[in-house]
Formats: C-alpha cells, structure tokens, sequence
C-alpha cells in the first residue's frame, strides 16, 4: 500500500514539475525584464509549493526563494553552468537592446528558464521523496544531481518545442 502511494505521488510529482517546466519556457518570452524575471520566480515557488503540498511538506515563500538563488548560484560554480548562466544573464540584459536584444533573449530564456525550472523540481521529487524537508535541504549535496538534471532540462525543453 505505502508503495502504490509513492508511485503515484511520484508521478504526480512528475506531472507538477512538467507543467511547471513549460510555463518557466513561456517566461522567457516575456518582453520586458524586470517582470520575466519576477515570473520565473513566481513560477518555480509555485511549483516548489505544489511538490511541497503533495508531499505534506511545509512550504515557507522565503525559504523557497532562498533554494533558487542558491541553485541558480550553483550553476555559476562550473565552466558548463557558467556558459549556461552567462546564456540567460546575456539575454535577460540583451532585452534593453531595442529590437535585437528581444530576438536574442527570446531564442535563449525559454530554454534557460526550462532547464532550471525543471531541475529544480526534479531535485525536490527526490529530496521529498526520501522525506527531506525545505529546512534540511543541502545545496551543495544537491549540486551534482542538479547539474545533471539542468542538463537533461535542455533536452526536455527541445522536445516540447518538437511536439
């Protein structure tokens, strides 16, 4: 019986983190960049809320923000999270740039902010499923695990586009 529950809020969990992935790629076609940047968050909280909810973990705003600014700083730590960084922060800056800074910025952020959004959420279906918490979360445990799904988020995100 505890099995069948795991499985099924596993693949809830998965369902979350999917739909979450896909409206983080469509903040990245937001224009103007103050408010894409407010709506990459507000989607990966609400996700973060969501995993949480499912799996009867309490969900605090601030902690929440606290998780994806560690991440994101994560990525900064490597030479492939570094090009992979410098993509998004490009494009985020490139939207002041009348005209071809929005084209760059729209060939780039939906698949940054997929990525991440995704890895983030695939991070917290395994740390919730062995019953961690937000509070006794460790980033830097995290880390290789979240490099290797920010991977697997690009090609998730390429496939959405393909279908």
């Amino acid at each position: 019986m505890e099995r069948l529950k795991r499985n099924k809020q596993n693949r809830l969990g998965r369902g979350i983190v999917r739909r979450n992935t896909m409206w983080a790629a469509g903040t990245g076609l937001i224009p103007i960049p103050v408010l894409d940047s407010a709506a990459i968050v507000a989607v990966q909280l609400k996700m973060l809320a969501e995993l949480s909810s499912l799996y009867q973990v309490d969900f605090q705003k601030n902690s929440g923000q606290a998780v994806i600014a560690t991440m994101m700083t994560s990525l900064s730590g490597s030479v492939l999270g570094k090009s992979f960084l410098a993509t998004g922060i490009f494009s985020g800056l490139a939207k002041v740039i009348p005209v071809v800074g929005s084209t760059l910025s729209i060939l780039t952020m939906p698949g940054f902010n997929a990525a991440f959004t995704y890895a983030l959420g695939r991070v917290f279906l395994k740390h919730y499923a062995i019953g961690g918490t937000l509070q006794d979360f460790d980033p830097e445990k995290a880390e290789p695990y979240f490099k290797e799904k920010f991977k697997e988020g690009f090609k998730v995100a390429q496939g959405a586009k393909a279908a």
